[in-house]
Formats: structure tokens, sequence, C-alpha cells
């Protein structure tokens, strides 16, 4: 009965672990965004390229359940890890804690599928895992979009959680065993080897080229402690300024607007906010100026004609849920920017 007990109860070591995993996680899932913007414009679309890269978020609940062993350790570090993504300034708001904590339990199940590690379910558990996120997005934010894009984003998906989640899960897990890092496997004594570093070549230079990209984001782009509702004008501007929203000198425009994106919808609701002409023209821009880059927390950006902005009566800055949306009503989905820190004029 004890052991029985033993098996499914955290101890502390374990608890630890979890809360460190869980931790990491949350805290890069605003760089692993950015990498996903980042792929969305070097494939020119709005949307869905980044699924290539969403299995880095199934990586910590994975390496938690095969390193504690025990049901249940996936899904707590999916849920500690969403709330830590959530409070860190997520730009999905709470829905974010409910992904994780469905992405854990499914590693939770998909690894009760063999007693012993195996590469082969722990790559399973990953791409199921991993596709789950395009699913729930989906259902959550009322998105219309063609059934060959929704499965083709599942696709990347399941893929790069069999990758980035199930092969990095297995082979760092390797490493930290041979490393002595973590306690052995339970079963018999089996003999410390060496470390073979030809064998885990990859992963190395996957943790690598993430540290070195998290770095430079988190140094260059990433400012953690700029107000969410605080707003730099820059640029091609004979005054430059920072403005907090709202702004009583400017006046509030009420407008009613849907967001119809490739893989979002919004239905069409009120927004009230402060024309985006009248705040770019509080820092008299340059004659010069024609166009304005609109750049959110986490370095995703899109490209407006300042001409066009001058003649729009319904392109807006709103705050929403303690943090700027640019609101562009005869715009596609994409073009409406959440958590918008900067506007630069160029």
């Amino acid at each position: 009965m004890d052991a029985k007990s033993a098996r499914v109860r955290f101890d502390l070591r374990d608890l630890v672990l979890i809360a460190l995993l869980s931790a990491v996680g949350g805290v890069l899932s605003t760089y692993i965004g950015y990498l996903g913007n980042l792929i969305n414009r070097l494939f020119g679309v709005p949307f869905g390229a980044g699924q290539l890269i969403a299995g880095v978020h199934i990586l910590w609940p994975l390496l938690a359940r095969v390193i504690i062993r025990k049901f249940g350790s996936g899904t707590m570090t999916g849920l500690i890890k969403g709330l830590v993504e959530f409070l860190s300034g997520g730009t999905h708001g709470l829905v974010i804690v409910l992904v994780s904590v469905i992405e854990g339990l499914f590693i939770d199940v998909g690894m009760s599928m063999s007693s012993r590690r195996s590469l082969g379910v722990m790559m399973l558990s990953g791409a199921v895992a991993s596709a789950t996120n395009v699913f729930i997005f989906q259902a959550i934010y009322f998105a219309n979009i063609p059934l060959p894009l929704l499965l083709g984003m599942a696709g990347l998906a399941l893929v790069s959680g069999a990758f980035f989640g199930g092969y990095l899960a297995w082979d760092l897990h390797d490493l930290l065993r041979a490393s002595n890092l973590i306690r052995p496997d339970p079963g018999p004594e089996v003999k410390t080897k060496s470390i073979h570093w030809r064998r885990h070549v990859i992963t190395f230079m996957v943790v690598v080229l993430g540290l070195a990209g998290a770095a430079t984001y988190y140094i260059t782009i990433n400012d953690p402690f700029a107000a969410s509702d605080v707003v730099s004008i820059e640029g091609a501007v004979s005054s430059p300024y920072r403005i907090r929203l709202p702004d009583d000198d400017f006046p509030v425009v009420t407008v009613i607007a849907e967001l119809r994106g490739s893989t979002m919808t919004i239905p069409a609701r009120e927004y009230t906010g402060a024309l985006l002409r009248e705040i770019i023209e509080g820092a008299s821009p340059d004659e010069g100026a024609t166009t304005l880059r609109v750049i959110s927390s986490d370095g995703y950006e899109i490209e407006l004609q300042w001409e066009d902005v001058r003649l729009d009566e319904a392109l807006l800055l709103a705050v929403e849920n303690g943090s700027v949306r640019l609101v562009a009503a005869a715009y596609d989905g994409s073009y409406w920017v959440q958590q918008v820190r900067r506007i630069v004029v160029k």
C-alpha cells in the first residue's frame, strides 16, 4: 500500500523540478511566440507557419513527465507553465492556461501507454499534445478557416511536437542521466556511461541556438518593465513622445468593427479609443514620411501607409485588458496588433 501511494505522491524534489521547468517554459513562451512571428513573416502568411516550433511548448511538461515518472506531473507542469505565461503578459490571456493544461494531460495519458521510457511513445505523445493547441484555439476564437488550412497547421504542430517535444525531451533526459544530474530510473543498477557528444549533436545545436536567440531577444527586443498601456511614437518625427492611453488630449472615437483573420474571427462589437492619425500627428511627422511600423511587445509588427492612415476614420488605438490594441476595421485580422509598444514612422 505504501509503495503504491509513493508512486503517485509528489515529493519535494518533484515539486521543485515541476516549478523550475514550468518557470523556464513560461518565461520563454514570449520568445517562442516571437520566433513564430518571424517564421510567419518568412513564409509570407499572417498565421500558421509558426506551428513549426509549437513543439517547444511541449518540451517542458514532457521532460517533467519522463524525469518524475508519475502520472499528473505533465498536467501540473502545464498548469503552472500556463499561469507563468499568463502572469508575464502572454497575448492569449487566460486561454493559454487551459491550452497548457490540456497539453499536459495528453502528455500524461500518452506516456502512460508504456511503463518504460520509449522514444516512439515520447514522440507520439509530444506530437498529439502539440496538435491540440490548433484545435483549441480555433474552437475558442470562432475561427472560420478552410479545413485544409486547419489540417495543415495541425500537421506542422504534429511534426514540431514529435521533434522539439518528444525527441529533444528523450535526448535531454539521456544527457541529464549521463551527467548524474538526475537520479537513475528505478530498476537494476546500471553502470554510469560517459557522454558521447556525437550522439547529442542535434540537441546541443538546438539548445545553443535557442539560448543565443533568447538572449538576443530579451536584450534587444523584449522590455519586461515597459508599461502595457504606454506606446512610443518615434522615427521620422520632429517630436517623438510616449503616450499613455486613454489620453484626454486626443478625442475619443467609438467604432463597430469585426476582426476577420485567416485563423481567427471576433464578432462585431464596439471599440473606443484614439484615432491613430491624431496620435501620429501629435509627434509632427516629417514631410517625407510614407509608412508606419506598428510593433507589439513580442516583436510582431505590421506596416501601414501613412497616406492611408491619414484618411482612415476607423483606425484607432484602444485599451483592451490593460494593454493597447490596434483596431483596424478596414484591414485583415493580422493587422489588429495586440500589446502595441512602438510605432515607428518612416
